[in-house]
């Protein structure tokens, strides 16, 4: 899956800063210094997009602009407020495509299941005809291979399905169908009364967090000391017999150090000292529930729930080596009060 929300947000970012280099420099991070897109892939009529520190106002610059934009947006990762040095770089476009005449809902078949689809309906004195209308054969070689559009209500988007052989990345299987655009003429770009159409329906919802730009230093005189905390996209997308549309959304995100935190979770000390004295008069090492009111196990996070990556205890932090209960300190024997 792409989707140019996330491309979007480093493009700002590397307008803003130059090209980002990290210690170590990921591949991924070398191919999106690499990549263009600019007004020709995205509209910025349907998208925002927007990079800089959170005291150059660049959180409110780009909401007052979402919300311009995309009365009814929702974001999910855009915050309210950031620190003063915190860097945010973020993307967001949101495209509807409507048919004028919609499709009938069929049910196909995609490999060995059933699938609800949409398509034509074969009634010649229905709406196939306007139907057959909106759809446009590029080419066409075999029955498992072909290129066809789905005209919408926008004469500057393209609906594009391609049932075509996978390339060995999804970027060559995009550029080896968009090369077979326009191949046929004539009528041969026509559906005709007797040929079928029928498409299985989409509707996905889908995140992805990418980890290899997370925690890494950046380079740059600007940039010392900064590295993302998150660094994540968001793809709404659904395709039926209505129209098509995309809802994306992406961040990275740096907020500097996470607060600190106090929640006693794991074993703990627990001492009683007279002010100024060399020993305290009780000491307890706490390392299970036995002496503790439980009101019940723990209930597992919400799918996705948690913290940025590197936001928690220090590697190796916990009890010290060798430490436990001195002798004689620990719970009371089995039946004692």
């Amino acid at each position: 899956m792409f989707c140019a929300a996330f491309a979007l947000a480093w493009e700002r970012l590397r307008a803003r800063f130059g090209p980002i280099h990290m210690d170590p420099q990921p591949a991924l991070a070398d191919a999106l210094n690499a990549a263009t897109l600019g007004a020709e892939v995205v509209d910025p009529a349907w998208s925002v997009s927007g990079a800089g520190f959170g005291g150059e106002g660049v959180v409110e610059a780009l909401r007052a602009e979402l919300f311009s934009k995309f009365p009814d947006a929702k974001p999910h990762y855009l915050p309210d407020a950031v620190p003063a040095d915190a860097l945010v770089a973020y993307g967001y476009l949101s495209k509807v495509l409507k048919f004028e005449t919609r499709f009938a809902v069929r049910e196909g078949t995609f490999k060995d299941s059933r699938v609800r689809a949409f398509g034509l309906d074969g009634n010649p004195f229905g709406a196939d005809p306007a139907r057959r209308s909106q759809v446009v054969v590029h080419d066409w070689a075999a029955p498992g291979d072909f290129v066809i559009e789905l005209v919408a209500d926008d004469p500057d988007s393209r609906v594009l399905v391609a049932q075509v052989a996978p390339a060995e990345t999804l970027a060559a299987t995009v550029a080896g169908a968009l090369g077979r655009l326009d191949r046929l003429r004539g009528d041969a770009r026509q559906l005709a009364a007797d040929e079928p159409l029928v498409i299985p329906r989409l509707k996905l919802d889908l995140e992805e967090r990418f980890r290899e730009l997370e925690g890494r230093p950046l380079i740059g005189e600007e940039l010392s000391g900064v590295r993302f905390d998150e660094a994540k996209q968001r793809v709404q997308f659904h395709l039926n017999e209505g129209g098509a549309g995309a809802t994306a959304e992406a961040i990275l995100g740096s907020y500097g150090p996470p607060p600190r935190s106090f929640w006693v979770t794991a074993p703990f000390l627990v001492l009683l000292q007279r002010r100024g004295a060399s020993a305290p008069y009780l000491a307890a090492w706490v390392e299970s529930t036995a002496w503790m009111e439980v009101l019940g196990p723990v209930p597992p996070p919400p799918p996705g729930w948690g913290p940025p990556t590197g936001f928690g205890a220090p590697p190796g932090f916990g009890a010290p080596p060798g430490f436990g209960a001195p002798p004689g300190f620990g719970p009371p024997p089995s039946g004692a009060a």
